[in-house]
């Protein structure tokens, strides 16, 4: 599991380095993929009201209203239906990119389980969502994905009649279907809904909503693909016969090939199993949590600054429980606390100006004492030399920068660079310690601990409790954000700064205040930068474009037909019925009197269909009902050869142990892609071939 890990960081970590070269760090679609998702979301969203609103539920008006919208309106509603297509479908790339990308990091141990094991249910909600728009299309592609959807669930063995009976025949297929599934599509994405938003919840300021630039490139890529290959409709479809080749969406429909290969009980099984290891992932192995922060109410005034700055909610604030004269304290959530002391660098107590009493803030993590940090200060840059020394306070996820220490450079690690109360900065500039401060965080927009890197840089730039004073020069203050495979980044900032020093030591420039320093990185021309964000997106857009239809999937050879075997027949009973006579009627108390009185419980069925004197299929069907008084129902599909074939169809249902109680012979002529259905009708004979169930979608003979 480490090494799938490290494997994976170390792809995502390069392939972000390559993005932010064309996008930025502010732009990098990889650091965003959360967001993206919530953005694709609602482009979905508006999309589908916009199509539901020409929809028509019928069996050919739905078909009809698409291809209206695709073709007479193309210009609006073929748009619109493109991107409600292919939104969907980036949705899905988003959406495992991100699944992908949070294992890779790590973002889901310890107390970080609850966003990874809420968000499993999403991506069921996710197919589900799309497999049911897929149906309400009802042109081949539909058709393929009802049968085989229905097929699918009929194996689970929990209904009571097999629902891929509802489709085999076109003649008796009701609009109420199409109406149903259009609610079903509709509820499916608000409960989808509801879980994404219980999915950030355990987030405090969680990004639903990516950068303005980047959400209007996403949506010019999908316009762009929209109107290049826009999303039209297969052949209409016909379950009198089935089609050869399907344009199957491989983002959604992955699964469904592999129904060809494995049973549906076995893909049941995969796909649930996975699920349940998905969920126990953040457990395998546990991590090794390090104890959560502490509040001190001794020095807590109960600002509040702690709670806001809290990046995952552990904090909350409830009434004073000591007496004193404040409103409120600080009450931290041990299963929520993730130790990054982001909390520390918020709280006014924790200044390491403080000499009249022990240096206790009103919250601080344990294993890493504020007043250890003074010390560590303290004794670090009193070995420092030269006009050039500089602090350099790194985060535990920023890679190992220890190298970098030399005489005239101290390296301080810390959890989350965060966690550094400005007072501290003021500490070692005013106090001369070094000539200046360093701060390298990881990556800019991509912080392990979520918030540690905005709320520094807001610290720096008095733009948030507790400030950084304006006595301190912000010459003197460089940030520098990196990824563990960015180093070299932090090296040359580094060296830049320490050059800026230098030049500061020489020159007379008064104190400046606002931002930190920033080091001059090299950039990518404006325009080729441009160029790569064109790449990238396009490139994104094609992939979605191909997968969305190609490669088409082979579902019957030309030279097949299908041949199904499909009906519901109650057996006989286990044992006669028995017809009461006069006097014993007369016996019977007057709420149990009836002529004829039968005991629960029927035969099985067992059936036999051969196919030029081969056996294609031999079972025994149980019949339904708790106490196995029900009708057997029998629903079988085979992919047989076209031309002309002999079938026999054989059927025992009263218990004998030889012989059939029915058994019917028929020569069938099968053209390629015919749909042949076998029926039953006990009270008409038996097998009735090449016709479909009457009354609806369900035949159901009950012997007197």
């Amino acid at each position: 599991m480490k090494l799938l890990k490290s494997g994976l960081r170390a792809l995502f970590l390069r392939l972000e380095q390559v993005c932010e070269k064309f996008f930025g760090p502010g732009l990098n679609p990889l650091v965003h993929l959360g967001s993206l998702g919530w953005f694709l979301f609602w482009i979905v969203t508006v999309t589908g009201i916009y199509i539901y609103v020409f929809f028509d539920t019928g069996v050919t008006q739905a078909y009809a209203s698409l291809e209206y919208l695709s073709r007479e309106q193309w210009y609006l509603g073929g748009i619109m239906r493109s991107l409600h297509r292919y939104a969907s479908d980036a949705m899905v790339v988003v959406v495992m990119l991100h699944l992908l990308r949070e294992f890779a990091m790590d973002r889901m141990r310890g107390n970080r389980w609850f966003p990874w094991v809420t968000g499993v249910p999403l991506l069921w909600f996710l197919y589900a969502c799309g497999i049911t728009g897929y149906w309400l299309v009802w042109d081949q592609l539909a058709q393929y994905v009802a049968i085989a959807t229905t097929e699918w669930l009929d194996s689970i063995g929990i209904f009571a009649e097999p629902i891929a009976r509802n489709f085999l025949d076109s003649s008796h297929l009701a609009g109420r279907f199409f109406t149903l599934m259009a609610y079903i599509h509709i509820a499916v994405p608000l409960i989808m809904l509801l879980f994404m938003w219980v999915h950030i919840q355990r987030h405090a300021h969680a990004r639903v909503n990516p950068p303005r630039n980047l959400g209007i490139a996403v949506l010019g890529a999908l316009l762009a693909l929209s109107l290049v290959v826009p999303a039209m409709s297969q052949a209409p479809a016909d379950l009198d016969r089935a089609p050869f080749e399907v344009g199957l969406d491989w983002f959604y429909l992955t699964a469904y090939p592999l129904l060809d290969v494995v049973s549906g009980r076995t893909l049941w099984a995969v796909l649930v199993g996975g699920s349940v290891f998905l969920t126990l992932l953040p457990w395998l192995p546990p991590l090794r949590k390090a104890p959560p922060a502490v509040v001190n109410l001794e020095n807590c005034n109960g600002c509040g600054r702690c709670f806001a700055d809290c990046p995952f909610g552990a904090i909350t604030m409830v009434g004073r429980t000591d007496g004193a004269e404040f409103d409120q304290e600080a009450r931290v959530d041990g299963d929520m606390c993730m130790s990054c002391g982001i909390c520390v660098g918020a709280c006014p107590t924790a200044t390491p100006f403080r000499r009249a009493s022990a240096l206790v803030p009103g919250i601080e993590l344990p294993a890493d004492p504020i007043a250890g940090l003074r010390d560590q200060v303290v004794a670090a840059t009193a070995k420092l030399q030269g006009n050039d020394r500089v602090v350099v306070v790194r985060c535990a996820h920023a890679g190992n920068l220890d190298a970098l220490a030399d005489p005239g450079i101290a390296v301080l690690a810390m959890p989350c660079v965060g966690m550094l109360p400005p007072s501290f900065i003021d500490l070692v500039i005013s106090r001369k310690h070094a000539d200046g401060v360093l701060i390298a965080g990881c990556a800019e927009e991509d912080c392990f601990e979520r918030l540690g890197d905005r709320w520094t840089e807001e610290r720096i730039g008095s733009q948030r409790d507790p400030y950084l004073r304006d006595r301190v020069d912000r010459d003197r203050v460089a940030v520098s954000w990196a990824s563990p495979v960015q180093q070299h980044r932090t090296r040359e900032a580094l060296a830049q700064f320490r050059q800026h020093l230098q030049d500061l030591a020489a020159s007379a420039r008064p104190a400046r205040t606002g931002v930190a320093w920033r080091a001059r990185m090299k950039q990518l021309p404006l325009p080729l930068r441009f160029a790569g964000q064109v790449v990238v997106l396009g490139a994104v857009a094609v992939l979605v474009g191909w997968f969305a239809t190609r490669p088409t999937y082979a579902y019957l050879n030309h030279d097949q037909a299908l041949l199904k075997l499909s009906f519901s027949h109650a057996a006989r009973s286990l044992k006669e019925c028995r017809h009461y006579s006069p006097q014993e009627l007369a016996n019977l108390p007057f709420a149990e009197r009836t002529a004829t009185t039968c005991e629960r419980g029927r035969w099985p069925v067992d059936l036999e269909l051969l196919l030029n004197g081969r056996t294609i299929h031999r079972a025994t069907h149980q019949p339904a009902g708790l106490w196995d008084d029900g009708p057997s129902t029998v629903y079988a599909s085979f992919r047989v050869p076209a031309g002309t074939h002999q079938l026999t169809a054989r059927l025992r249902d009263s218990g004998r142990t030889t012989g059939f109680d029915y058994e019917s012979s028929t020569t069938v002529t099968l053209s390629p892609g015919q749909n042949y259905v076998i029926d039953f009708r006990g009270t008409e004979g038996g097998f009735q071939f090449g016709r479909a169930p009457a009354h609806g979608l369900s035949t159901q003979e009950t012997p007197p």
